[in-house]
C-alpha cells in the first residue's frame, strides 16, 4: 500500500530516471506541511477529548457510562459521592458486578424502556434515600459502538422539604378545625360539670355521689383535651416576641417544673446545656416545647431513670438534645409521631397533640426537630432540637 501511495504522488518518468532535485524538495516540504497539519489535528482532537472528559467528571450530577454489553466505561465523581464505590473499583466491570443495592438499581433501570425515574427510594443505612434516574440510548454511528449514559440525583432533601410541606399544610388544616370544635364542645361541657356538682349539693346518696364524682373527672379530662386544641389551634397564629432566649435557663425552668409532679420524683434530670445557647424567640413558647418533650421522657422512663439534655454550638446553630434510657419509640411509629391525635401513651394518658404543638412552636422559631429512637439494646429516646443561633454584637466582631 506504502508503495502505491508513494508511486502515484511521486511518480518516476517513464524513462525510468528519477524526478529532478527541485521536484523531490517540493514533495518533501509538503509532506511536511501535512504532517505539521495532522499533529494540530491530532491535538486539538486530544485538548477537545480531555475537555469533554473533564466536563462531565466534574458535573454535579451522578455520570454513569456503559458499554453496550454492560461494561462500566465512565463513573464520575458525584457518582463515587452517592454510591460510595470508587471509579478504579468499578470502571471495566460489569455493571452487575456493582455492591447492594447499586448493582440491582441501575440494571433494573438499564434494562428498562422508562427513560426517566423520580424518587427511588434506596433504605441503605439508618435513613432511606430518594434517587432520580435518567437515560440516553447512544446509537453506533460510523462504526463506532453505541451504549447508555445513566445520570443519577440525589433528591433526598427535596423529598423531605415536600413531606415537611405536606405536614405542615395538615397541621394547619386541623389547627382550624380543632378551633371550631373545641368551641362547640366548650360550652356543653361546662353545662355538664355544673349539673354534676348541683348533684353533689343536692344529695346525700352515696351512688350518685360517686357517679357525679366521675360525671366531674371525664369533664376535666374532656377539658384538657379541649386545652390542648386550643393551644394547638393558636399555635400558628402567635405572634412570637423576637427576644434573646437562654435555652439553658428555658430547661431548667422545664425540668423545674416537671420535678414538681411527685410522679417524677426518682426521675434524674441533668442539664448540661451552656449559658451560651441563645437564640431569639418567646422564652414561654420554648418552656412549653421543653415541658412537653421532657414530660414524655418522663412518662418513657421508669423509675431512677437519667434525663439528660445537651447543647452544641455550630455555626450558626443551637442544637439541642434530650436523651433518656425508657423503653423508646417503636420504629414502625417513628414517621407519625407529629401527627395530631397520634400517641404511643395508654388510652387516657395523652391527647396526641403535645408533640404536634411542639412542632409548630419550633417551626415558629424557624427551628427544627428530629427524633432517634432505640438508641441502644432496643431502649432509649434522643430528640434533637435546632434553632438559629444567636451571637451578642462584641462576640460576632471578635470573631
Amino acid at each position: 500500500v506504502a508503495h502505491d501511495i508513494v508511486t502515484r504522488h511521486l511518480p518516476l518518468r517513464e524513462d525510468g530516471d528519477a524526478l529532478p532535485t527541485g521536484d523531490i524538495h517540493q514533495m518533501e516540504q509538503r509532506l511536511e506541511n501535512y504532517h505539521e497539519r495532522l499533529s494540530g489535528l491530532a491535538s486539538e482532537l486530544d485538548n477537545l477529548r480531555r475537555y469533554h472528559r473533564q466536563t462531565l467528571e466534574h458535573l454535579p450530577i451522578g455520570v454513569c457510562s456503559l458499554a453496550e454489553d454492560g461494561e462500566v466505561l465512565m463513573w464520575n465523581q458525584v457518582m463515587t459521592s452517592l454510591t460510595g464505590i470508587a471509579a478504579n473499583e468499578i470502571t471495566g466491570a460489569h455493571i452487575n458486578r456493582l455492591p447492594h443495592p447499586w448493582g440491582a438499581l441501575l440494571s433494573e433501570f438499564l434494562h428498562t424502556s422508562a427513560m426517566h425515574q423520580h424518587k427511588y427510594r434506596i433504605d441503605s443505612g439508618s435513613h432511606p434515600r430518594w434517587f432520580g434516574l435518567h437515560k440516553a440510548i447512544l446509537n453506533p454511528i460510523g462504526g463506532q459502538p453505541g451504549g447508555t449514559v445513566i445520570l443519577m440525583e440525589d433528591q433526598t432533601e427535596t423529598q423531605l422539604l415536600e413531606d415537611e410541606l405536606i405536614h405542615s399544610e395538615r397541621l394547619a388544616s386541623i389547627g382550624r378545625l380543632a378551633a371550631g370544635v373545641a368551641h362547640e364542645i366548650g360550652n356543653p361541657v361546662t353545662g355538664i360539670d355544673c349539673l354534676a356538682q348541683n348533684i353533689r349539693y343536692e344529695t346525700d346518696n352515696p351512688e350518685l355521689l360517686q357517679m357525679a364524682d366521675q360525671i366531674q373527672d371525664q369533664t376535666k379530662r374532656i377539658s384538657r383535651i379541649l386545652q390542648s386544641l386550643m393551644n394547638f389551634s393558636h399555635a400558628g397564629h402567635h405572634s412570637t416576641e423576637q427576644e434573646v432566649v437562654n435555652l439553658s435557663h428555658c430547661i431548667g425552668e422545664a425540668m423545674q417544673l416537671l420535678r414538681l409532679n411527685k410522679r417524677n420524683e426518682d426521675i434524674h434530670f441533668i442539664n448540661d446545656c451552656p449559658e451560651q445557647c441563645l437564640t431569639l424567640g418567646d422564652a414561654q413558647r420554648l418552656v412549653q416545647v421543653f415541658v412537653n418533650l421532657l414530660g414524655n421522657a418522663c412518662d418513657a422512663s421508669e423509675p431512677g431513670g437519667e434525663i439528660r439534655a445537651t447543647c452544641e454550638l455550630q455555626d450558626q446553630k443551637v442544637v439541642i438534645r434530650i436523651e433518656d434510657d425508657g423503653h423508646g419509640i417503636p420504629a414502625d411509629k417513628l414517621n407519625r409521631i407529629f401527627e395530631p391525635f397520634f400517641t404511643t401513651k395508654e388510652v387516657g394518658k395523652g391527647t396526641g397533640l403535645g408533640l404536634a404543638l411542639v412542632y409548630s412552636i419550633i417551626e415558629e422559631h424557624y427551628g427544627h426537630i428530629s427524633i432517634q429512637s432505640p438508641l441502644s439494646r432496643g431502649r432509649g429516646t434522643c430528640v434533637t432540637v435546632t434553632f438559629p443561633r444567636y451571637e451578642p454584637a462584641h462576640e460576632a466582631e471578635t470573631e
